[in-house]
């Protein structure tokens, strides 16, 4: 399959698909995780997640989701959410009970 019909399918173009194959964009942005991962049939990240910010990193990307969309549907700050994934912040219990729901664990 050629790049350019890769990228249709995603909904990019085929000079992104070579450098995500090359490995030369660090982040993909997250609004291309469910195509991707319906493209594949699997998730490409590599190490399933262990900690609360790797699976709250994770339920986001699968949504499709950047930082700002995923902190206004849990209404909070980003930063919030930035901090919660870096694993700086962790969230009080409340929230981290409310997104053990969203997130399934």
């Amino acid at each position: 399959m050629f790049q350019k019909d890769v990228g249709k399918i995603i909904g990019t173009d085929n000079f992104t698909i070579v450098n995500w194959e090359k490995n030369s964009t660090k982040n993909i942005p997250a609004k291309y995780y469910p195509k991707i991962m319906e493209f594949l049939t699997y998730c490409p990240i590599e190490k399933p997640p262990t900690t609360l910010a790797e699976k709250i990193k994770l339920h986001r990307l699968h949504q499709g989701l950047n930082q700002k969309q995923f902190s206004q549907l849990l209404k909070v700050d980003p930063t919030t959410v930035k901090f919660w994934e870096s694993g700086e912040r962790k969230p009080s219990e409340k929230t981290a009970e409310k997104l053990k729901v969203i997130i399934g664990g």
